[in-house]
């Protein structure tokens, strides 16, 4: 089997927790050839920990040095500089979500990997959840699908407190290296003048939030005609309703509290079913999402049918690892395109900055 030469950049937590084991895991498909961060010494430590040959403190140096390279996997907090940096050398990427913090640098992102014809893939590792899978294909068979509530309510830290393997991160142990975060800027220079609480909660958007979003849109990929939203004083607590041109409506309601309880869901109701689909946290691995099917038995005469309830729960496979699966598919296949690529990263950018506007318009 043809191996995929991939370098990694940025080494923090989402690379030392998941993506590293993964394509460790996975190395019948991927060569993690080399690994950068900004802080060398992390780099170097990650690199020995993973067995990855070379470690650079750019990617700049890394693409000059190891352009053997087949494709790059961008882990950084800071996205759309690495993915185009990468697409313009001819390189296929896998990054993070978010794809851009402002629709002019997901547009960007979107145009150039159709200019280069590079493949690109965002890690809304959610759409490759079996569980979430096979709750999009129930929601498709629904008849007339009248209503829907996107519903998610994070702990602290955004749910990271699930997680006890946080305590074993390798971290820089360089007291000057600081990263400056410009990403703020960036979206307050889009948006204008918009409220402090506003920008905070776009902002909280593209961490649980987005991928709710993602996996609303693969239900219903329509634009809605009217978009309504409030936000709360802190930017924590954020609920929207979506109205459409048929007259279906979606209700999203999303916030951070200090209790440590994760709640994510997806559920639509429609003239002849109910369908719920519960995702499981992504950080318990393994852990599959539950599809929950509510409608009437259909029998003769004049009387009333009994109710059911059906649950199927997808399987044990991890997301993560499946989505790194279908990116190898993705690159050693040329007819083979990305579930989650750039337009549409791009597309639920808008949806977010459309909701966060209405917002606006109500403080």
């Amino acid at each position: 089997m043809f191996r995929v030469r991939l370098g990694v950049v940025g080494c923090g937590m989402i690379a030392q927790l998941v993506h590293l084991p993964y394509l460790t895991a996975l190395r019948d498909r991927f060569e993690v050839v080399a690994l950068c961060d900004q802080s060398f010494d992390l780099a170097q430590a990650v690199a020995e920990r993973f067995h990855v040959p070379k470690a650079y403190v750019s990617m700049e140096d890394m693409l000059a040095k190891s352009p053997e390279l087949d494709a790059i996997v961008v882990l950084t907090l800071d996205h759309v500089g690495p993915v185009l940096a990468a697409l313009e050398r001819g390189k296929h990427v896998f990054t993070e979500k978010p794809l851009g913090y402002t629709l002019a640098e997901a547009e960007k992102v979107a145009v150039t990997a159709v200019r280069t014809g590079r493949k690109v893939m965002v890690g809304y590792m959610k759409r490759y959840d079996s569980g979430v899978r096979r709750g999009l294909q129930e929601i498709a068979q629904i008849f007339r699908p009248v209503m829907a509530r996107i519903h998610l309510v994070v702990g602290p830290e955004y749910g990271n407190w699930i997680i006890p393997e946080v305590g074993t991160i390798t971290r820089s142990q360089d007291p000057g290296h600081a990263v400056r975060d410009v990403r703020r800027s960036r979206v307050a220079q889009e948006f204008g003048t918009a409220p402090p609480e506003v920008l905070e909660a776009y902002m909280d958007m593209f961490g649980v939030w987005s991928h709710d979003v993602n996996v609303y849109r693969a239900a219903f990929p329509a634009a809605p005609t009217s978009v309504k939203a409030h936000c709360s004083p802190d930017g924590k607590t954020l609920t929207a309703s979506l109205q459409y041109a048929d007259g279906f409506q979606c209700v999203f309601q999303g916030s951070s509290t200090s209790v440590h309880r994760f709640e994510e869901s997806l559920t639509v109701w429609g003239s002849d079913r109910t369908v719920m689909v519960d995702i499981s946290n992504p950080f318990l691995p393994n852990t599959p999402s539950t599809v929950r099917i509510w409608r009437d038995e259909v029998v003769g005469g004049t009387g009333r049918g009994a109710a059911s309830e059906e649950i199927l729960r997808g399987s044990h496979e991890e997301a993560f690892k499946a989505q790194l699966v279908h990116f190898y598919q993705c690159v050693t296949s040329p007819e083979s395109q990305p579930l989650t690529d750039a337009q549409e990263a791009l597309m639920d950018t808008r949806l977010m900055i459309d909701i966060v506007r209405a917002a606006v318009q109500r403080s």
